[in-house]
């Protein structure tokens, strides 16, 4: 029986009260994917790859390197699928963590060095990939950058996968029937092809909330807790458990009392879901007429229909990289320009808003490049900078499929006037080329820029008077305020989206913009937590861009209040000294003025937990912008 918040059939409560008289047990770990669970658990235990060491005659060396070769194309032919099944599964940007994977696979220094492995050692295969991935373990081990761990994790995930392969093992991350996972650890693999079953929830021992399957769970909309630190050693397959993924607690054994108040939570989510359904074709305006747009975050074509069911008036940032992501390297300007025609002409008339190639920080760099600090080091617009052909071709792509008139650009991690003036140069250039060749293009197409440098914030006034608009990148912009690296699991309690500097950051970015006579819009998680929705709209922000399921929920809150109602909620927030306070404000006036909605916020998982001592992410992606 699927007993689920994103479940489309709620069966009668009274199914779930079943007392087996075990005694109940509560474990509290990082909500990693919102939505509520109920139903019985199955503790999946990975099978590892053991593999012992062989010393290989000369003629068994040429032998195993076409073993390996075959292992390895195997292993490409199972990524290809999983990379697939993505793209048709997932809204999000997650799918490019497999296709960074294969990029690993496909890595020709990789291929040289065990080659010469094989060659110069006389060993078997398996045995110098394990001993490969444990010199990368225990580097990897020692870095205090989180992304650098987690690119471990892929690293590891695709030596095991050639190992199982050169053995010949298969892997089965199958379950029949309903059930919540239990694991240790799950990876990227085992997260996505769960989801063909009818997997409930997920509950791992480690792990985080911006790890890889985290990012998977909130993609695939399952409800999902992590770090819960050993109680995949105390639960047993069967056991009934309820998951709250929003509170981070996972119950086993509930008593009855536990399992009516969480049916009778799924039963009002449902309803609320069916209600924000109704909502699509009306217009994003307050009760007393004051008009925001609500847009889409996306990075594929294949989401645009989606996005339209859900309500969006556009696109409020479409990352372009995964062209580069997919490929390994930078798309033509042809290959480009047919992508941005179709998602142009998919959403006419509604705007769409191209990012430039935004590679570096928590994207995948070019290979052979590595930084000590990426998130400040060579990305973004720095990158397209010093790339120039690379950057006007994308240039010309992107004006030459604005015909229509409908797309807008901009660009990312600028931080300052002089980077700006640089950049609006080449794309006076590249129009002018345009011009000369007699090849039409928008020439009032809108320009603006992401705010998500500190540097920005300050310098926003003389800014304001170069572009179009501003939009504003919360989950960067936050990282460099509070001087916390988002993926760092030790100081994650730091980032916090409602801390007063980032409050007044916001509201500072969105008056200097009207007082040039420029919109503002936001492209970060922020704009789609549903608790910040009043705020933010009492501070002025024009423009909504999220992950395109919560915008129902964001528009039911700005329908269901006053315009001057939210400048008093932004007001108070303003006058607050920390974060906690804003937050406790926040839900308070959630509670008082929407408790219907407050009993949905999947993106209460957004920023920190009710202890204020997790970070949470909303999980667009994934930590992209």
């Amino acid at each position: 029986m699927k007993v689920s918040a994103n479940s489309n059939n709620f069966p009668d409560s009274q199914g779930y009260l079943v007392d087996n008289g075990k005694q109940e047990r509560i474990y509290k770990g990082l909500p990693a994917s919102g939505g509520i669970a109920i139903g019985p658990a199955y503790v999946y235990e990975r099978e590892e790859v053991y593999v012992v060491e062989r010393i290989l005659s000369p003629e068994e060396v040429e032998v195993e390197i076409q073993l390996l070769d075959d292992a390895m194309e195997r292993a490409r032919a199972e990524l290809g699928k999983i990379v697939s099944f993505a793209h048709e599964k997932l809204n999000q940007d997650a799918a490019a963590i497999f296709e960074s994977q294969l990029l690993m696979l496909d890595d020709p220094e990789m291929h040289k060095a065990l080659n010469k492995r094989l060659r110069d050692e006389c060993k078997n295969a398996d045995f110098l990939i394990h001993d490969e991935l444990e010199k990368f373990r225990v580097l990897f081990g020692e870095a205090k950058d989180e992304l650098l761990r987690d690119r471990m994790a892929d690293l590891d995930e695709v030596g095991q996968r050639i190992m199982r392969n050169l053995q010949k093992k298969r892997l089965h991350s199958t379950v029949e029937g309903e059930h919540v996972i239990i694991a240790e650890q799950l990876t990227p693999s085992d997260t996505l092809l769960f989801s063909r079953n009818d997997v409930l929830a997920y509950a791992t021992d480690v792990g985080g909330i911006t790890s890889h399957a985290a990012i998977l769970s909130r993609s695939l909309k399952i409800p999902a807790v992590t770090a819960l630190h050993g109680a995949s050693r105390e639960i047993a397959t069967g056991d009934l458990v309820i998951l709250d993924g929003q509170h981070g607690l996972l119950i086993v054994n509930p008593t009855e009392e536990h399992q009516a108040e969480y049916a009778r939570k799924i039963e009002r989510i449902i309803r609320l879901e069916t209600e924000l359904a109704d909502l699509v074709d009306l217009p994003c305006e307050t009760s007393d007429g004051h008009k925001v747009e609500l847009s889409a975050n996306a990075e594929f074509v294949n989401e645009l229909e989606f996005i339209i069911t859900q309500g969006s008036k556009g696109i409020g940032l479409y990352r372009t990289e995964h062209l580069y992501i997919a490929k390994g390297e930078f798309p033509s300007e042809q290959e480009q320009y047919i992508e941005y025609s179709e998602i142009a002409h998919s959403m006419y008339p509604q705007p769409v808003i191209f990012r430039t190639f935004d590679i570096g920080g928590d994207k995948l760099l070019e290979r052979g490049i590595s930084e000590l600090n990426p998130f400040l080091g060579w990305r973004g617009i720095r990158m397209m900078l010093d790339k120039t052909d690379i950057f006007r071709h994308q240039l010309r792509a992107i004006l030459r499929a604005s015909s229509m008139k409908n797309i807008k650009i901009m660009f990312p991690m600028i931080s300052g006037v002089a980077e700006l003036r640089e950049v609006l140069a080449v794309l006076e250039e590249v129009k002018a080329e345009l011009t000369e060749e007699l090849v039409p293009f928008d020439e009032h197409m809108e320009v603006g820029l992401m705010i998500e440098v500190p540097s920005a914030v300050f310098v926003a006034d003389e800014l304001a008077k170069m572009v179009d608009f501003f939009s504003i990148g919360t989950n960067d912009l936050v990282q460099y305020l509070m001087a916390v690296d988002r993926n760092n699991e030790l100081i994650a309690d730091l980032y916090q989206e409602f801390h007063p500097a980032v409050i007044r950051a916001v509201k500072s970015i969105i008056d200097t913009g009207h007082a040039n006579g420029i919109w503002v819009g936001m492209c970060g998680e922020l704009a789609g937590n549903p608790l910040a929705t009043v705020m933010l709209l009492g501070l002025g922000l024009d423009e909504f861009s999220m992950v395109p399921s919560v915008i129902p929920e964001v528009k039911k809150i700005i329908r269901s209040t006053t315009f001057e109602d939210a400048r008093t909620v932004a007001a108070n927030v303003l006058r607050l000294p920390l974060a906690t306070d804003v937050r406790a404000y926040l839900d308070t006036h959630m509670r008082a003025h929407y408790p219907h909605l407050r009993e949905t916020l999947r993106n209460g998982v957004n920023s920190e937990n009710g202890t204020h001592r997790n970070h949470e992410d909303n999980g667009d992606q994934h930590a992209t912008l």
